[in-house]
């Protein structure tokens, strides 16, 4: 947030679990969905590691 105030309104990155039919669901927005409204390079950069490590805790939590 210090490089872009506007980067507060995708904050706190959206995490959902669900259940259905007996199976877990666990899902989340792409940060770098979200930051391409901004149209920052950099910001792009943050997103993608943001993006990983969400993806890495998704895949070991299932």
């Amino acid at each position: 947030m210090e490089k872009r105030i506007e980067v507060g309104y995708f904050l706190p990155c959206k995490v959902v679990v669900y259940e259905k039919e007996a199976d877990v669901y666990i899902g989340i927005l792409k940060p770098t969905v979200l930051i391409d409204f901004i149209k920052d390079d950099n910001l792009t950069m943050i997103a993608r590691e943001v993006e990983s490590t969400l993806k890495e805790v998704v895949d070991a939590a299932k």
